[in-house]
Parts: C-alpha cells; structure tokens; sequence
C-alpha cells in the first residue's frame, strides 16, 4: 500500500471565517428521499464527496435519473426494476450510510439487487437491519459471512410487522439501522411502523432523518415505547435545501480551544437536530466561549490548557476524534465514554483515537465503550507520523493536533474526500504562523 503524508506546520494561533460544507446526513437522506418520490425534486446545495457519490450511483442504477442544475441536482424516480437488468449491483463503497439505506430500500421497491461494498465496509454490522426487514417479508440472503454484506435483496416484499404490528429493530449499534426502515416507508404505498427494541446508538440522528422526512411532506407520528408510523405523501416537496454539516464543523471550534484565537463557521441551522451540535456544550466545559445564533457559530479561547472532561457522548459519535484531539492538550485526564458504537465505523474509532494521540506525544486509553485522553500532551520532538487508518474524521483530528505538534506528518489525509474534500483547504484559512 503506497502511503501519503502532508506535513502541517503548528500554528501560533487561529482566526477567520469558515462556511461549513453541506451536511452529508441530509445529502443522503434526500438523495433518497427524492429518488423516491413520485414527483421531480431539486436538491439545492447537495454535498459533492465519496459517501454522497457513492449512493447518488446506487440510486441511478435503481432508476434514478440525477441530474446536475445551477443550484445542485434535479432527481426524479421511480426506484425499481431496470429493464433487461436481472439483478442490479449496488456498491456502497465504504459508506455505511449508503449500504443500510440501501438495503431497506431495495427490499421496499421491486427487482432484484445484490448489495455489497469495499472491505471494511463488509466488516461493519447489518444483522440488526436484516432481521427487522425479514420480519417485515423482506427476502434477503447473505451471501458470504452471516450477518455482513453481500447481500441478496428481492424488493418489493416490505410491510409492517406481523399481525398489524409495528417493525421491531435492535438499533443499539447504529441508529441508521431505525433511519433505514423509515425511509424506506417513503417507499411503501401503505407506510410503515417502525419500534427500537431497547435503546438506540447516536439517537440524535434519528431526529435528523424525521425532519428530512418531514421536509419532504411525509406524516411522521410517534407512539407509545418509541414507536415510529410513517405515512407516505402523495407529493414531493419540489425543492429541498441542504444545511451546513455540524460533523465537519466542529474541528474548526476545536482548533479555537487547541491553538487559542477565534473561529466562526457560516452556514449552519441554528437550533439544530443534528446529533453534533451537542458537542458545543463538551466545548463549552473544557473552556472554548462559544456563541450561538441563526447566523453563525463562533467558538474563541486562549492558547493556555484546557479544563478535562469526563462526559457521554452517545449522542454526537463523530465529534469524538476532534474532541479528543482537543482534549489532549487539557490539564488531566478526560473521558468520553458510551462510545462502543465507534468501534464499527470507517475504523475502529476508540483504538484508532488512542493510537493517534499516541503518536502525537500525548497520553490516551482505549476500553470497551470509552476513550480515555490524559493530558497535555508533550509538543516538542522530531518527526511524528500521525495515523489516520484511511478514516476521515481520524484524519480530521490529525490535522487538530499538528497546530501544536511540530514535525507533525499526516499519513494519507486524502480519506478526508469521503465527507469533506475541502476540509484541508478551509483549515489552512484560519491557521496563523509566524
């Protein structure tokens, strides 16, 4: 495997304005959405990257027609069999995004469709979803390794569970095992019924697919034990707005705490659902001063060392590395646990986090649902090679950690490409040397 690696000088400080890159998990969850609707839609403002690529090219080889436009992509359905097509390929590449709203979808639409991905991604979870599609008369079929794609998917099968009852899910893995199901009954002419078994992984996302579904006119009502019942609407919305992605925004509010100074970021919904804006108050209590408004979010601090925090984050998985990364230069030791779920997502996340900041002089250790990061961390030293496991949000956190780590050396950071291929590019606007 040929390696990459792009040297980061540290910086003295930090200052300027960012506009955040359109949210992926409303990017997808449109895409989608609109593929499956009975009337066109234009998609304004869409995220261009790996994982949104990857699944607009499913899409289309469902039916989809997609379609460049002045404000981003037109996309008209319907999803279903393609003719003189016997079984359609769906390669979800490494978004586990793209392979879970795919298998539920498939199962909702007529033909017949073999799903499956790159290595790492045949390495993540899908029984849950799988078992919650079969007791809904899905057929599905692994074809290699139980309860890991490939799959083999016969459409058009999907309703509610048994004797009229909701869908069961196990979604304590992953909350995109629930969001699959109900926006798959944006599929399903009668709509569906949908209830977590227990409790869900990065539930905060779940509230993100109910918007987005909302926004497309469909009727989102919640029941009693967490029951979800979804009623397909008759119409599209004709037009859907992509806001500004809070998983990529929140390395730029570290990089304040980290390097001290000031940054903004542009383009953000203000209150928000998405699950990462519940990382603003980790922030807060390490001591980064962070303003909120519809217009912008400003983060500012000084240079001197954080205050540690021991906290939950359930609820915001992706904003753990950059945190970390930030926390790595607090007095003491600080904890982010019920985070086991990041074990299974583009890398092992909590080995992956302790090895970076390993290798970038600092302190960190791995448990079962948690990751401990005992700081500061040392800054002097030669060359470090920082790891990033082809994993963008690793190599995010990276990049947080070489504003004060000389000789810093970021291996591969082109992986950042699967969300935010610019995010290199907009971190060098607000790092002052000198």
């Amino acid at each position: 495997m040929i390696r990459e690696y792009l040297a980061l000088p540290p910086a003295r400080s930090v200052f300027g304005t960012v506009h955040a890159p359109p949210s992926k998990s409303a990017t997808n969850r449109a895409l989608v959405l609109a593929a499956l609707s009975r009337e066109p839609v234009e998609i304004a403002g869409p995220l261009d990257a790996e994982d949104t690529n990857r699944l607009a090219a499913c899409l289309r080889a469902m039916g989809a027609v997609i379609r460049p436009t002045s404000e981003g992509v037109r996309v008209q359905g319907p999803l279903g069999a393609v003719p003189g097509v016997s079984v359609v390929l769906l390669d979800a590449g490494a978004s586990g995004t793209a392979a879970r709203f795919l298998a539920a979808v498939a199962a909702a639409v007529p033909g017949r469709y073999r799903l499956t991905g790159e290595a790492r991604l045949r390495e993540r979870p899908i029984a849950p979803l799988v078992a919650a599609l079969r007791s809904a008369g899905a057929e599905i079929e692994y074809e290699e390794r139980e309860g890991f794609l490939p799959l083999s998917i016969a459409g058009g099968r999907l309703e509610s569970g048994g004797a009229g009852g909701p869908i069961v899910v196990d979604a304590s893995e992953s909350s995109q095992f629930l969001s699959a199901l109900l926006i798959a009954a944006a599929g399903s002419d009668g709509g569906l019924s949908v209830r977590p078994a227990g409790s869900v992984a990065s539930a905060p996302y779940v509230e993100t697919t109910v918007s987005v579904l909302r926004a497309f006119g469909h009727e989102v009502l919640r029941g009693p034990g967490g029951e979800f019942t979804v009623a397909r609407s008759s119409a599209g919305p004709g037009r859907y707005a992509v806001p500004g992605d809070w998983s990529s925004a929140i390395p730029f509010f570290a990089a304040a705490g980290i390097g001290g100074g000031e940054v903004t970021v542009t383009g953000l919904d203000w209150p928000s659902p998405d699950a990462d804006a519940g990382a603003l108050d980790v922030l807060e209590s390490t001591g980064v001063a962070v303003d909120r408004s519809p217009v912008a979010i400003r983060a500012r601090a000084d240079r001197g060392p954080r205050t540690a925090v021991t906290v939950s984050a359930a609820g915001f998985p992706d904003a753990v590395p950059a945190l970390a990364a930030l926390a790595a230069f607090a007095d003491g030791e600080s904890r982010f646990g019920d985070v086991g779920h990041l074990r299974s997502k583009e890398s092992d996340r909590i080995a992956a986090i302790a090895e970076l900041v390993g290798a970038a002089g600092g302190r960190a250790t791995p448990g079962e649902s948690e990751v401990r990061v005992d700081g500061p961390a040392r800054e002097g030293g030669g060359l470090r090679r920082l790891p990033t496991f082809e994993d963008h949000r690793i190599a995010m956190a990276a990049a947080l950690l070489a504003i004060r780590v000389p000789g810093a050396l970021i291996e591969n950071p082109g992986c950042v490409a699967k969300s935010y291929p610019g995010f290199f590019r907009d971190l060098e606007t607000i790092l002052l040397r000198g």
